[in-house]
């Protein structure tokens, strides 16, 4: 049971039950403890209590001090400590009860005269008047050398002055530059005198000089503050080298460097960043030219030497008859007998004489290695047969050998019966017999009889567009009559996401297409898969978002907190949620030393169990090590010495925010509201999850009466019955970090769009029940806990975006 507070003041103890935190302190009429000041609307602390631990949450620091030091964020109690505000002293008393002593005669008051003591005063010591003498007349010429004598000591007094008080209030601050022969100016501030190599500057912002030969100028900014032996240093950028390339032979050439075309060669020297890099010269004809070069930079000249070896291979071939031509990858090259200069590669050479059949071989030709092909003897040429189908594109085999598709001209031996068959998707298939009679041509014509499908297709809205294999066919609602094949078809209408499909006709089997266009929103979601797996083997399912719902519990709900202020949401992302929290298997992939708290339960550490006692930053560093994983861009980024969510937020795994966890949990991801969860009554029913139970009396004081889940610790993930839409334990094992940072909302106006909780703070939201909690405040879904260390019954679950948000 939770701890009370006494407060013990001016009108007497009174006692703040648990229920009433936290106590406000304040000038404002509604203060548990008033304290001096403007009435205003809002109290100047809040004190509260996490697991029975006192802490202190600042509203307004100004001017709050605990045990002498100025407060400016929240802070642990501990008995002993004195809390000072307005000038009002409260003194912690914490043993085995928590007291708060007020004491308001510590105020002070700084507006009253200072008493005066009024003895051990001596009396004044008598003035008495001096006459005044006549001044001495003096020489013209001596008085004005004197007043110049006595101007120009002042003058020097005054430098001197000035210089001593520069140098005792100046910095030594060393500028170290790379190169050390650069010229340093700062600039800023009367002067920057220069002792012993270092500068002597006050303390304000200035602007740096730099300056060398062969290197980029540069302007720098630098800050002296009021620290001993500051330095800085900088390394100066040099300017490109310059890289010289002659090839040999002297040809016409591409250069690239690092992948970038730089220009032709021949050319002036290119101007390249200093470092190394890769340098490739491209050549008609010529072997590519690859090599590493290390640039020197600063403008100096440095020449590369380029030799380029030939691409080709010769190759010699001769036909019988001679002067047949040579054709290479069906490009003609020459006649034979010739030795040609082939490219080297897998080519196909091709001879060819008219009244004779082509001559076809495959030689892989290599750069520089000649090659002579043995002398090819050419045969006389068969009758030629022309094939024409109507329309084209029709498959042509001849007795049962596939020779193409019209038109084909295929070559056959005259004097003997050949069968002919063309088919084409969608219409019938021709037959003919044919006997060529010499070795002269012959055409066949071949007209194609069309079969047809119906298609009747109906499309809301009604005046959207109909495609059918490409070509429009006017209004959706209609009936088409079409070739028996596979036909793409679409439905398009601006605004909506086009509907694309396949529908393959057949004749006397007519097809029916009803399509709903979707608009884009709403065919994004359609195309989201509703489960994903992560490449550690957890499922997450997919959480459509669903208008507005409100968060927090009414002002009279049995067991209601004072963080549980109700206000609107709306999700307006759909994002995955994992069904279940990750286990110690899971994470000790990541982390192998955790423990979970093994050293308290040795059951705490079991593989299938929810991973514990851990922090909300071990729990992101988790996040992003899974989304490394799965080629995800990381959620959490490390800003500022904190981490913080990526802006905008990206779809790798992070936390759920907790209204995408009120959501999934209390609400059921739009099923309806509900209190507990097994439903809107205590006592939970049997097998309800993992809660402080008879079997665990032995490690817990308070535990629900005639309520038994047979863990006495955490649970397997996943051993209970799934909420309705298929999400384990988000009440029940362990309870859950959040995105969020921890704030009171107060009942803010208007609706939080995807919200993502406060930028700052030092605490974070902790959801649900767990294994150690058993009161009605608890059990409730709207029970909101928080802290900032890991601990036994806290773990974690992962969720992320469905999709990027639209730029």
């Amino acid at each position: 049971m939770s701890r009370n507070i006494i407060v013990v003041d001016a009108n007497g103890e009174r006692t703040i039950a648990a229920e009433q935190l936290p106590l406000k302190i304040g000038s404002q009429a509604n203060a548990d403890v008033r304290v001096p000041g403007a009435v205003t609307e809002g109290s100047r602390l809040l004190i509260d209590l996490l697991d029975d631990r006192a802490f202190l949450q600042t509203v307004s620091s100004d001017g709050v001090e605990v045990n002498g030091e100025l407060v400016s964020k929240n802070r642990w109690l501990k008995d002993g400590d004195v809390i000072q505000v307005a000038g009002v002293k409260i003194s912690c008393a914490f043993d085995e009860e928590l007291r708060l002593n007020v004491d308001v005669a510590a105020l002070e008051y700084p507006t009253l005269p200072p008493e005066v003591a009024a003895v051990g005063v001596e009396p004044p010591e008598p003035i008495t008047p001096v006459r005044p003498r006549a001044r001495l007349k003096e020489d013209g010429e001596q008085g004005a050398a004197g007043k110049r004598i006595k101007y120009v000591g002042l003058g020097a007094l005054g430098v001197l002055l000035v210089v001593a008080a520069y140098l005792f209030t100046a910095q030594a601050v060393l500028i170290d530059v790379e190169p050390a022969d650069a010229e340093i100016k700062v600039v800023g501030g009367l002067f920057a005198p220069k002792i012993g190599g270092r500068y002597l500057l006050r303390q304000r912002e200035y602007r740096v000089l730099l300056n060398a030969d062969g290197y980029h100028s540069e302007r720098q900014e630098i800050e002296v503050i009021d620290a001993p032996n500051q330095s800085f240093e900088f390394v100066m950028r040099k300017l490109p080298g310059r890289v010289a390339l002659t090839t040999s032979p002297a040809i016409e050439a591409r250069v690239f460097v690092d992948g970038e075309e730089l220009g032709m060669l021949p050319s002036e020297a290119f101007l390249v960043e200093p470092g190394e890099h890769a340098v490739r010269v491209v050549a008609e004809r010529y072997l590519e030219f690859e090599t590493m070069v290390t640039v020197e930079g600063r403008g100096m000249l440095q020449t590369v030497e380029v030799e380029l070896q030939p691409g080709w291979g010769d190759v010699t071939l001769a036909s019988t008859p001679a002067a047949a031509e040579i054709f290479v990858d069906e490009e003609e090259i020459g006649v034979t007998p010739a030795t040609l200069p082939i490219m080297a590669g897998l080519r196909q050479l091709v001879v060819r004489k008219d009244g004779y059949k082509a001559w076809k071989k495959e030689v892989t030709v290599e750069a520089g290695v000649p090659i002579e092909i043995p002398p090819v003897t050419l045969v006389e040429a068969d009758g030629l047969l022309t094939v024409i189908t109507v329309p084209a594109g029709a498959a042509v085999s001849v007795d049962g050998r596939y020779r193409g598709t019209t038109p084909v001209e295929v070559e056959l031996a005259p004097g003997r019966n050949y069968e002919v068959i063309a088919s084409k998707a969608g219409f019938g298939t021709v037959s003919r017999t044919i006997k060529l009679e010499s070795r002269a041509g012959r055409t066949l014509r071949l007209p194609l009889e069309p079969r047809l499908g119906i298609l009747r297709v109906r499309a809301d809205p009604p005046d959207a567009e109909l495609f059918v294999d490409g070509l429009s066919r006017g209004p959706a609602n209609q009936e088409l009559s079409l070739p028996a094949r596979p036909h793409k078809i679409e439905i398009r209408k601006a605004g909506f996401a086009p509907f694309i499909t396949e529908i393959s006709t057949q004749p006397g089997m007519p097809e029916n297409l009803e399509v709903r266009l979707l608009t884009p929103q709403e065919a994004v979601l359609a195309a989201t898969p509703s489960t994903i797996t992560t490449a550690d083997g957890q499922t997450l399912i997919l959480v459509r978002p669903g208008g507005e719902f409100k968060m927090g519990a009414p002002r009279r709900e049995q067991g209601r907190r004072p963080n549980e202020a109700q206000h609107q949401v709306k999700l307006a992302r759909p994002f995955y949620l994992a069904t279940v929290e990750v286990s110690n298997s899971r994470f000790q992939a990541f982390k192998p030393k955790h423990t979970s708290g093994a050293e308290k339960y040795r059951q705490l550490a079991t593989g299938n169990h929810p991973a514990v006692m851990l922090s909300w930053e071990e729990a992101t560093g988790y996040c992003n090590w899974l989304s490394s994983k799965d080629g995800l861009p990381p959620a959490y980024i490390f800003e500022n010495g904190e981490i913080a969510l990526a802006q905008p937020v990206t779809t790798g795994y992070r936390l759920p925010t907790e209204a995408e966890w009120a959501w999934a949990a209390r609400f059921t991801g739009g099923g309806g509201q509900v209190k507990y969860p097994w439903g809107d009554r205590m006592p939970p029913p049997e097998g309800a999850g993992n809660f402080a139970d008879q079997s665990a009396r032995a490690v817990l004081p308070n535990a629900l009466s005639n309520y038994n889940d047979r863990f006495a610790i955490t649970a397997p993930v996943g051993s209970f019955v799934p909420n309705p839409i298929g999400i384990y334990d988000l009440g029940g094992n362990v309870a859950e970090w959040v995105n969020d940072r921890y704030t009171v909302y107060t009942q803010p106006k208007g609706v939080q769009i995807d919200p993502l909780g406060p930028d700052k703070g030092q605490y974070h939201v902790i959801r649900g029940s767990g294994w150690r909690h058993s009161s009605i405040s608890e059990l409730r879904y709207a029970y909101r806990d928080f802290g900032d260390r890991g601990r036994l019954d806290v773990g974690f679950r992962i969720a992320r975006y469905a999709e990027p948000l639209p730029e």
